[in-house]
Protein backbone atom coordinates (compact mmCIF):
# COMPACT_ATOMS: atom_id res chain seq x y z
CA UNK A 1 0.00 0.00 0.00
CA UNK A 2 1.60 3.23 -1.08
CA UNK A 3 0.93 6.04 1.37
CA UNK A 4 1.83 9.97 -0.11
CA UNK A 5 3.76 12.06 1.54
CA UNK A 6 2.91 15.07 4.26
CA UNK A 7 -0.69 14.59 6.22
CA UNK A 8 -2.85 15.88 3.04
CA UNK A 9 -1.77 12.68 0.87
CA UNK A 10 -1.76 10.58 3.86
CA UNK A 11 -5.59 11.12 4.66
CA UNK A 12 -6.18 11.28 0.86
CA UNK A 13 -4.38 7.56 1.19
CA UNK A 14 -6.19 6.22 3.71
CA UNK A 15 -10.13 7.68 2.58
CA UNK A 16 -8.90 5.71 -0.77
CA UNK A 17 -8.27 2.60 1.15
CA UNK A 18 -11.35 2.88 2.96
CA UNK A 19 -13.57 3.58 -0.08
CA UNK A 20 -12.18 0.37 -1.75
CA UNK A 21 -12.69 -1.59 1.13
CA UNK A 22 -16.11 -0.51 1.15
CA UNK A 23 -16.50 -1.25 -2.91
CA UNK A 24 -14.89 -4.15 -2.86
CA UNK A 25 -17.10 -5.72 0.54
CA UNK A 26 -20.46 -4.44 -1.55
CA UNK A 27 -19.03 -6.36 -4.77
CA UNK A 28 -18.59 -9.54 -2.35
CA UNK A 29 -22.25 -9.13 -1.05
CA UNK A 30 -22.96 -8.69 -4.53
CA UNK A 31 -21.18 -11.86 -6.03
CA UNK A 32 -22.77 -14.19 -3.53
CA UNK A 33 -26.28 -12.85 -4.38
CA UNK A 34 -25.26 -13.63 -8.42
CA UNK A 35 -23.84 -17.08 -7.13
CA UNK A 36 -27.46 -18.00 -4.94
CA UNK A 37 -25.14 -18.14 -2.09
CA UNK A 38 -24.30 -21.34 -1.94
CA UNK A 39 -22.40 -20.94 -5.22
CA UNK A 40 -20.98 -17.86 -4.86
CA UNK A 41 -19.70 -17.22 -1.45
CA UNK A 42 -16.31 -18.55 -2.32
CA UNK A 43 -15.78 -17.31 -5.93
CA UNK A 44 -16.72 -14.00 -3.98
CA UNK A 45 -14.12 -14.44 -1.48
CA UNK A 46 -11.53 -15.62 -3.80
CA UNK A 47 -12.44 -12.59 -6.16
CA UNK A 48 -12.11 -10.36 -3.06
CA UNK A 49 -8.71 -11.65 -1.99
CA UNK A 50 -7.80 -10.76 -5.21
CA UNK A 51 -8.62 -7.29 -5.25
CA UNK A 52 -7.26 -6.64 -1.48
CA UNK A 53 -4.22 -8.12 -2.32
CA UNK A 54 -3.94 -6.17 -4.98
CA UNK A 55 -4.58 -3.06 -2.45
CA UNK A 56 -2.20 -4.10 -0.53
CA UNK A 57 0.60 -4.54 -3.03
CA UNK A 58 -0.25 -0.59 -3.87
CA UNK A 59 -2.58 -0.49 -6.81
CA UNK A 60 -5.49 0.70 -6.33
CA UNK A 61 -7.54 1.31 -9.83
CA UNK A 62 -9.49 -1.25 -11.66
CA UNK A 63 -10.68 -3.10 -8.54
CA UNK A 64 -14.43 -3.43 -10.26
CA UNK A 65 -12.80 -4.94 -13.39
CA UNK A 66 -10.23 -7.32 -11.78
CA UNK A 67 -13.45 -8.29 -8.85
CA UNK A 68 -15.77 -9.46 -12.11
CA UNK A 69 -12.67 -10.93 -14.14
CA UNK A 70 -11.28 -12.74 -10.97
CA UNK A 71 -15.21 -14.01 -9.90
CA UNK A 72 -15.46 -15.34 -13.57
CA UNK A 73 -12.48 -16.93 -13.92
CA UNK A 74 -12.50 -18.80 -10.50
CA UNK A 75 -16.38 -19.78 -10.16
CA UNK A 76 -15.54 -23.41 -10.43
CA UNK A 77 -12.17 -24.02 -9.15
CA UNK A 78 -13.42 -21.35 -6.05
CA UNK A 79 -16.39 -23.93 -5.21
CA UNK A 80 -13.94 -26.74 -5.39
CA UNK A 81 -11.75 -26.02 -2.87
CA UNK A 82 -14.51 -24.94 -0.48
CA UNK A 83 -16.04 -27.94 -0.67
CA UNK A 84 -13.40 -29.31 2.52
CA UNK A 85 -14.89 -25.68 4.22
CA UNK A 86 -18.25 -26.57 3.90
CA UNK A 87 -17.71 -30.51 5.05
CA UNK A 88 -16.17 -29.19 8.14
CA UNK A 89 -19.11 -26.46 8.94
CA UNK A 90 -21.14 -29.14 8.45
CA UNK A 91 -19.56 -31.38 11.08
CA UNK A 92 -19.17 -28.31 13.64
CA UNK A 93 -22.73 -27.59 13.75
CA UNK A 94 -23.34 -31.48 13.99
CA UNK A 95 -21.13 -31.35 16.98
CA UNK A 96 -22.66 -28.65 18.33
CA UNK A 97 -26.37 -29.93 18.10
CA UNK A 98 -24.64 -32.80 19.95
CA UNK A 99 -23.71 -31.04 22.92
CA UNK A 100 -26.00 -31.29 24.95
CA UNK A 101 -27.21 -34.21 24.75
CA UNK A 102 -23.50 -35.35 26.18
CA UNK A 103 -22.30 -35.89 29.48
CA UNK A 104 -20.25 -33.05 31.23
CA UNK A 105 -16.58 -34.02 30.55
CA UNK A 106 -17.44 -35.75 27.06
CA UNK A 107 -19.19 -32.32 25.94
CA UNK A 108 -16.38 -30.24 27.67
CA UNK A 109 -13.71 -32.79 25.43
CA UNK A 110 -16.33 -32.00 22.24
CA UNK A 111 -16.30 -28.08 22.60
CA UNK A 112 -12.13 -27.98 23.00
CA UNK A 113 -11.63 -30.17 19.94
CA UNK A 114 -14.03 -28.60 17.66
CA UNK A 115 -13.06 -24.73 19.10
CA UNK A 116 -9.35 -26.54 17.81
CA UNK A 117 -10.63 -27.63 14.58
CA UNK A 118 -12.56 -24.51 13.82
CA UNK A 119 -9.43 -22.20 14.54
CA UNK A 120 -7.40 -24.05 12.09
CA UNK A 121 -10.52 -24.45 9.31
CA UNK A 122 -10.62 -20.54 9.74
CA UNK A 123 -6.84 -19.94 9.25
CA UNK A 124 -6.43 -22.09 6.70
CA UNK A 125 -9.81 -20.81 4.76
CA UNK A 126 -7.88 -17.81 4.36
CA UNK A 127 -4.55 -19.60 3.65
CA UNK A 128 -6.78 -21.38 0.55
CA UNK A 129 -7.84 -17.52 -0.86
CA UNK A 130 -4.36 -15.86 -0.54
CA UNK A 131 -2.55 -19.22 -1.96
CA UNK A 132 -5.19 -19.44 -4.49
CA UNK A 133 -4.60 -15.65 -5.33
CA UNK A 134 -0.89 -15.99 -5.26
CA UNK A 135 0.08 -18.71 -7.00
CA UNK A 136 -1.58 -21.41 -9.73
CA UNK A 137 -1.04 -25.00 -8.14
CA UNK A 138 -3.91 -27.68 -8.73
CA UNK A 139 -6.71 -27.07 -6.31
CA UNK A 140 -5.38 -30.67 -3.98
CA UNK A 141 -1.99 -28.67 -3.54
CA UNK A 142 -3.56 -25.43 -2.72
CA UNK A 143 -5.60 -27.21 -0.02
CA UNK A 144 -2.49 -29.09 1.35
CA UNK A 145 0.11 -26.08 1.81
CA UNK A 146 -3.11 -24.24 3.20
CA UNK A 147 -3.88 -27.04 5.96
CA UNK A 148 -0.42 -27.27 6.70
CA UNK A 149 0.12 -23.23 7.10
CA UNK A 150 -1.26 -23.03 10.46
CA UNK A 151 0.35 -26.00 11.92
CA UNK A 152 3.72 -24.87 11.38
CA UNK A 153 2.89 -21.31 11.99
CA UNK A 154 1.15 -21.84 15.38
CA UNK A 155 2.41 -18.01 16.64
CA UNK A 156 1.19 -16.28 13.42
CA UNK A 157 -2.31 -18.36 13.50
CA UNK A 158 -3.07 -17.38 16.84
CA UNK A 159 -2.21 -13.67 16.52
CA UNK A 160 -4.44 -13.76 13.38
CA UNK A 161 -7.13 -15.31 15.18
CA UNK A 162 -7.03 -12.60 18.14
CA UNK A 163 -6.98 -9.81 15.47
CA UNK A 164 -10.01 -11.47 13.51
CA UNK A 165 -11.70 -11.83 17.13
CA UNK A 166 -11.05 -7.84 17.93
CA UNK A 167 -12.41 -7.10 14.37
CA UNK A 168 -15.37 -8.96 15.18
CA UNK A 169 -15.86 -7.41 18.96
CA UNK A 170 -15.78 -3.78 16.91
CA UNK A 171 -17.80 -4.81 14.34
CA UNK A 172 -20.51 -6.28 17.19
CA UNK A 173 -20.68 -2.62 18.55
CA UNK A 174 -20.79 -1.00 15.64
CA UNK A 175 -22.72 -3.37 13.60
CA UNK A 176 -23.69 -0.22 10.52
CA UNK A 177 -20.44 -1.18 9.41
CA UNK A 178 -20.39 -4.95 8.88
CA UNK A 179 -22.65 -4.19 5.26
CA UNK A 180 -20.02 -1.90 4.39
CA UNK A 181 -16.55 -3.18 5.34
CA UNK A 182 -17.60 -6.56 7.26
CA UNK A 183 -16.08 -8.90 5.13
CA UNK A 184 -13.36 -6.69 3.44
CA UNK A 185 -11.63 -5.80 6.61
CA UNK A 186 -11.23 -9.15 8.08
CA UNK A 187 -10.20 -10.52 4.84
CA UNK A 188 -7.71 -7.56 4.32
CA UNK A 189 -5.96 -8.15 7.99
CA UNK A 190 -5.75 -11.85 7.42
CA UNK A 191 -4.89 -11.92 4.03
CA UNK A 192 -2.02 -9.60 5.14
CA UNK A 193 -0.86 -12.13 7.96
CA UNK A 194 -1.01 -15.44 5.44
CA UNK A 195 0.83 -13.01 2.79
CA UNK A 196 3.52 -12.06 4.99
CA UNK A 197 4.03 -15.68 6.20
CA UNK A 198 4.03 -16.75 2.55
CA UNK A 199 7.05 -13.94 1.54
CA UNK A 200 8.91 -15.39 4.58
CA UNK A 201 8.61 -19.59 3.84
CA UNK A 202 8.56 -18.64 -0.04
CA UNK A 203 11.63 -16.98 -1.35
CA UNK A 204 9.82 -17.14 -4.86
CA UNK A 205 7.08 -14.85 -3.25
CA UNK A 206 6.35 -11.80 -5.41
CA UNK A 207 6.55 -9.40 -1.93
CA UNK A 208 9.83 -11.98 -0.90
CA UNK A 209 12.21 -9.50 -1.72
CA UNK A 210 10.22 -7.38 1.28
CA UNK A 211 12.01 -9.86 4.16
CA UNK A 212 15.22 -10.30 5.76
CA UNK A 213 16.82 -13.71 4.52
CA UNK A 214 15.53 -16.50 6.86
CA UNK A 215 18.37 -18.09 8.39
CA UNK A 216 18.38 -22.00 7.37
CA UNK A 217 20.23 -24.70 10.17
CA UNK A 218 23.60 -26.35 9.08
CA UNK A 219 23.22 -29.61 7.78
Amino acid sequence: MIIEHGWAGRVMTWLRVVSTLIIINLMFLAGVLVGLVVLGVMPAAVAATACLTRLRDGENDGMVRAFIASYRGAFWRANLLGVPFAIVLLLILADTAVLPLLPAPASAALVVVTWAIAAIAVVALVAVLTIDVRYEDRPLATLRYAVMLPLVSPLMSAVMLVSLLAVGAALALLPMLVPLVGISVPLFISGWFIDHRLAGLDPGHPRAAERPPVALPAH
